[in-house]
This record gives C-alpha cells, sequence and structure tokens, in this order.
C-alpha cells in the first residue's frame, strides 16, 4: 500500500490514519469487475495527483525568495501562512513589490484540489459498491488539514472499510439481505389482516401490496398507483427477480407495457425475468406471480423465506 510522505500520528487516530491502518485482506470477495473499475479509477486520480504535485513543487520553489521576507510557515496539509500585509501597508512600501505575482493564493488551491480530488475517489469507489449492489455504506470524509500533498490512496483501502462496515460480508451476501429484508417488509401483512403470501400451484399469491389512487379513479376511471405505491412495487419487483433468477437488478422496469398511471387490471403483464413469467394486479390490491412451472415457483417461495411469515393469530 502506497502512502508516500504520510507521518504518523501519536494523538487520536483520524480517518486518513484509520484508513491507512486496515490491512487489505478482502480482495476475494469484490468481483473482477469491481477490480476493473477501481482500478480505472485509481488510475485516473494518480494522473490528476501527479500533475498536481508537478505545479505544487513548482511554486513551492518559487515561493521559498520569499520565506524571510514574510516568514511564512507549511502547515501539515502543506498550504502555506503566509498573509498579504501589503494590501494594509503597501503606502509605507517604496517598493512595487505589492504588485508582484506571488504563488501563496495557488499552492493553497493546489492544497483544496489535492484534497478534493481524493474525496472524488472515496467517493465513487463507495458509491459505486453501493449503487451496484444496493448497499448503503456511507462514505467517508477526508480531513482536509491531515491529507498531506503525495499522498497515494489505493482503492482496497477503501473496499476493506467498507467490507468491515458490512461486518466483514461480502457486498453481494450485505446486498441478499438487505434485498430480502425489504421485500419481507413490503409483503408482510398488517398485524391485523386475514391474509399473506400464498403458492399455489405455479403461482404466487400476495395480498394487500397496492394501493390505488381514489380520487383518480374517481375522475378518470383509470386505476393509477396511489403515492408511495410504486416505489413498494419496485421493492417487490426486486424481490421477484432475486428470489427467481438469482439476480440483483430487478424492479418495476421488468413489468412489460407497466403503465404506473393507468394500469391494466384485468388480464396479465409479461415480466423480462426467465422463470417468473406474468405479473397480474387487482382491484383489491393483490398481486399473483406466475412463474414458468410449480417448482420454479417453490423455489422462489423458499428462497424469499415467505414460508416463514405468519399471521396475528398464528403466533
Amino acid at each position: 500500500m502506497q502512502t508516500d510522505n504520510i507521518a504518523k500520528r501519536t494523538n487520536t487516530p483520524d480517518l486518513l490514519s484509520g484508513i491507512l491502518s486496515v490491512q487489505v485482506r478482502n480482495e476475494d470477495k469484490i468481483t473482477e469487475r469491481d477490480r476493473i473499475y477501481c482500478q480505472s479509477q485509481q488510475d485516473l486520480l494518480y494522473k490528476t495527483l501527479d500533475q498536481i504535485d508537478r505545479w505544487y513543487a513548482l511554486f513551492k520553489e518559487d515561493a521559498e525568495q520569499y520565506k524571510e521576507k514574510f516568514k511564512f510557515k507549511y502547515e501539515e496539509n502543506g498550504k502555506t501562512t503566509y498573509k498579504n500585509y501589503h494590501v494594509y501597508n503597501h503606502y509605507d512600501d517604496e517598493s512595487y513589490s505589492h504588485n508582484e505575482f506571488k504563488p501563496f493564493d495557488i499552492i493553497n488551491d493546489l492544497v483544496d484540489k489535492n484534497c478534493n480530488a481524493n474525496a472524488n475517489f472515496a467517493n465513487r469507489i463507495i458509491s459505486y459498491f453501493n449503487k451496484t449492489y444496493n448497499v448503503s455504506v456511507p462514505v467517508p470524509k477526508i480531513d482536509e488539514k491531515t491529507l498531506h500533498m503525495g499522498f497515494r490512496p489505493v482503492y482496497e483501502t477503501y473496499v476493506d472499510m467498507v467490507i468491515e462496515h458490512l461486518g466483514g460480508k461480502s457486498f453481494r451476501e450485505t446486498a441478499e439481505e438487505e434485498l430480502l429484508k425489504r421485500f419481507l417488509q413490503t409483503v408482510t401483512p398488517s398485524c391485523w389482516s386475514k391474509a399473506k403470501p400464498e403458492l399455489k400451484k405455479d403461482k404466487i399469491i400476495f395480498p394487500d401490496i397496492v394501493r390505488w389512487d381514489n380520487i383518480h379513479l374517481e375522475y378518470h376511471q383509470e386505476y393509477e398507483f396511489e403515492y408511495g405505491t410504486k416505489q413498494k412495487v419496485d421493492t417487490f419487483c426486486e424481490g421477484i427477480a432475486f428470489g427467481t433468477d438469482d439476480v440483483l437488478c430487478g424492479g418495476i422496469g421488468m413489468i412489460i407495457g407497466l403503465c404506473d398511471r393507468n394500469v391494466d387490471i384485468t388480464g396479465w403483464y409479461d415480466l423480462t425475468t426467465t422463470h417468473a413469467e406474468q405479473i397480474k394486479f387487482y382491484k383489491n390490491g393483490r398481486i399473483d406471480v406466475k412463474f414458468k412451472d410449480s417448482i420454479a415457483a417453490r423455489n422462489c417461495f423458499d428462497r424469499l423465506r415467505l414460508g416463514e411469515i405468519k399471521l396475528r393469530n398464528e403466533n
């Protein structure tokens, strides 16, 4: 792990030192596609940081000529402590030096750009895994006061941090757990309900999933999803896609021809999934999913742990 110009600190560890202390040991928990993306981002970052470092070194060298006159110092992150006192005192100076170019503002701006580039990198790596695997890992904040010029992060440190946050599980494992949790929250009936998801041959019946917009129905005679229901159906479809095809990319878009402002409750919609073939909506909020055969329906039912759902009077 490359950690150029990083000084050891004896006080309470900040985020940066925490990143550096994490051992890279989770490489086997990400896919080759993940590695390719992360490595490409790291290469692009290094190219930018190299350019920033070149300009920083150039202007830092130029600043040395003013060190005795202005008595400035360098902060831990590489910024200067220079204050432009000529703004207030140049009338007492017979020279015209207050008009000369001085590199201090540019030096400080390059330090900010260095921090921003590192923060962008952290954001992109972690956001990639959040989006790809539908997990919710917070993006760490880089401490601009302790980040040294010349620092080169490696993507594995962020992968390790995220997996540590996920309790040491792989992204896939965590994504499956979170997806299943969302799905079960969506299909579990209320405490007063008398019906629960039921397996019937090649179909699974889900009661009380959808709510319709009554005002739209009254004025337009069309079944439109009530506010919040579209997201609920999206989560529902996400679960069905996982349960039947073992994919994490399911959603409402897999219902071919569905218009959420005018849902057809008289027939079946085809699905883009392989083993779940069709879906049907009902006036009472029920949803049926039809599979290619009873075995596929049973496999999905079991994988989504629908048999574990209990009604209030069954507990």
